[in-house]
């Protein structure tokens, strides 16, 4: 086996809200990680620069690990020098600042259109408009679409390689009467991904107003190849982040180029898919935006929003998905403007944390109504097939209780079966994605390492029984030969601690007419995790007057959280509920 290019490695990802760097380094003859840190990301004003968060972050990271990461000008040593001086190599990913805005333009919509609408999306740009053959427009409708939607970038597609090429060749003359009309600074870049036999038209016909990218047709015989079309908006993003002021000096030194977070994770659900020959959906919430990624088989399909989150964007969520909807997730009825006012103070301070329980139930309610908005847009997820789920972004994070993770989850997916829970707790995902195609050994290595943390398992019951009546008996043996016997009711979740280095052996029997997965008798051996393991036997339970709901509700984060004694209901929740 040949020796590996690299070996330390210095991963920074710069998020809306906070910056993460961590610190790959071979020992004992695999890859490992060896320190992280996290800090406030200074894109923004007064600072302006990536550079002085990930400073200070590498200043407490050096002083804990003995590396020197700079040279006396500031600048990140590379590659490694003798006596712990620098790194092999150097990777940023970001997801921090506003989206890229396109236009699309192509034949069809389901075709052509749609196409590109995937192909973007990893790359933090929102379609604003498109235009092609259905549209109800005119070819002056069509130019005024364009040039008032002001896209920083226009993507082209459609067609077959060697088909027909009027139609296209119409619709490049349509974007270059468009870039013309412009004004120069506001041009926008083109991409053209269509049929092939075009593309060298399409280069003649732009390239002496604006910058064009072209990439080989992204219809190919029947099937899409986003790939190559993909590598060019990587390069785009690249250009633009390194045009930004905030990243100029962090691009300077990156390896690998400024990398969308959003694309490497979407290689990791790949890459954990084939691993493991299952679904596995990974879900990262950020302050401005979400993302679902889906990896079936080795293949992804992923939905990402950048106007829906828990922090910039929890006011946009909250139009978007609509108060009754994150009401349902309440154990008390909302005070008028309540659910606004938490959405408008969260995007003036994203990094803010409830100040009381009453803040903390809005903020569960917003997370699970945000996952379940996003879950319905992923037409191939099924949840009875979903394995496991990696869970990412701060929220997660916050509580420190892994059993209520996994229960918000539940509600949020309405998973079934056996579900394996794990996080991303240093935002390692997209640094390992990243450096898939630079060192794919350390990936493997990190993977099945120390990157990410097991929350646990939840087992989900699925049926009809009564509220009350007994759902399950479970007898858990641990590790030390301690047997624990359980009878779960309907509507009752039951948490089993269960350290991350034990195991826990479990017989499961349902009653009639219930099942977990589909069977009614299981016997499973588990590995710990934060949260251990989780049985939820609510069976919808939450669909009751507000009454019920503020009762159970408060029981089932009694009982996911470890609290003991009676569960207080504060009265001022139940003032006025029926």
């Amino acid at each position: 086996m040949s020796e590996p290019r690299v070996h330390s490695i210095l991963a920074a990802d710069f998020g809306s809200v906070n910056t993460r760097a961590l610190l790959f380094d071979k020992v004992d003859g695999r890859y490992q990680l060896v320190a992280s840190g996290s800090g406030r990301t200074t894109i923004d004003s007064p600072t302006d620069d990536a550079q002085v968060g990930l400073a200070a972050i590498l200043k407490e990271m050096s002083e804990a690990t003995g590396r020197r990461f700079f040279d006396q000008g500031g600048v990140i040593i590379s590659p490694e020098q003798v006596d712990r001086v620098g790194v092999d190599y150097f990777l940023t990913t970001t997801s921090a600042g506003p989206s890229l805005r396109a236009v699309l333009v192509g034949l069809y919509p389901q075709v052509s259109i749609a196409a590109a609408q995937r192909a973007i999306a990893p790359y933090y740009i929102d379609a604003v408009a498109a235009a092609h053959l259905e549209d109800g427009l005119s070819a002056r409708g069509r130019l005024n679409r364009i040039i008032h939607s002001r896209p920083q970038i226009i993507v082209i597609t459609g067609g077959a390689d060697g088909g027909a090429r009027t139609v296209l060749l119409e619709m490049l003359t349509l974007v270059r009467e468009a870039v013309s009309l412009t004004p120069p600074g506001s041009k926008p870049a083109v991409l053209y991904a269509g049929n092939s036999s075009l593309a060298t038209s399409a280069r003649e016909m732009l390239s002496q107003q604006v910058e064009v990218l072209i990439a080989p047709n992204i219809q190919q015989q029947g099937r899409e190849a986003l790939e190559p079309a993909q590598s060019a908006l990587g390069r785009y993003f690249d250009s633009v982040k390194r045009r930004n002021r905030g990243f100029q000096r962090v691009a300077l030194a990156s390896d690998s180029g400024i990398v969308p977070t959003a694309r490497p994770i979407e290689t990791m659900t790949a890459f954990f898919s084939r691993l493991r020959d299952e679904d596995v959906l990974t879900i990262d919430v950020g302050s401005a935006r979400t993302m679902l990624s889906l990896g079936r088989r080795g293949s992804v399909q992923s939905v990402i929003r950048n106007d829906v989150g828990v922090g910039h964007s929890a006011a946009a969520a909250l139009e978007l998905i609509g108060e009754e909807e994150i009401g349902r997730w309440l154990p008390f009825h909302p005070r008028k403007g309540e659910l606004a006012q938490y959405a408008l103070k969260k995007g003036m301070r994203p990094a803010s944390v409830p100040l009381d329980m009453r803040d903390r139930y809005i903020e569960y309610a917003l997370l699970r109504a945000v996952v379940r908005m996003m879950a319905s847009e992923l037409s191939q997820l099924d949840r009875r097939r979903v394995s496991l789920v990696i869970v990412a972004g701060g929220i997660f994070k916050g509580s420190r209780q892994g059993a209520l993770d996994m229960m918000l989850l539940a509600d949020a997916l309405v998973l079934e079966g056996v579900v394996q829970v794990k996080s991303d707790p240093h935002g390692a995902l997209a640094a390992l994605g990243a450096l898939a195609s630079v060192e794919p050994t350390a990936v493997v290595q990190l993977a099945s390492g120390n990157v990410l943390e097991s929350v646990g398992s939840l087992l989900r019951v699925s049926g009809r029984a009564t509220a009350g009546t007994s759902a399950l008996k479970v007898r858990a043996r641990r590790d030390s030969g301690d047997v624990i016997e359980r009878e779960v009711s309907a509507g009752d979740v039951w948490h089993l601690p269960v350290a991350h280095s034990s195991t826990v052996d479990l017989r499961i029997q349902a009653r009639r007419g219930l099942s977990i997965g589909g069977k009614r008798r299981l016997r499973l051996k588990l590995a710990g995790g934060r949260g251990g393991v989780l049985i939820d036997a609510r069976l919808g339970a939450q669909a009751m007057t507000m009454t019920e709901r503020a009762v159970n509700m408060l029981r089932w984060y009694a009982a996911v959280t470890g609290q003991e004694g009676p569960v207080a209901i504060p009265e001022s929740w139940l003032a006025g509920v029926e």
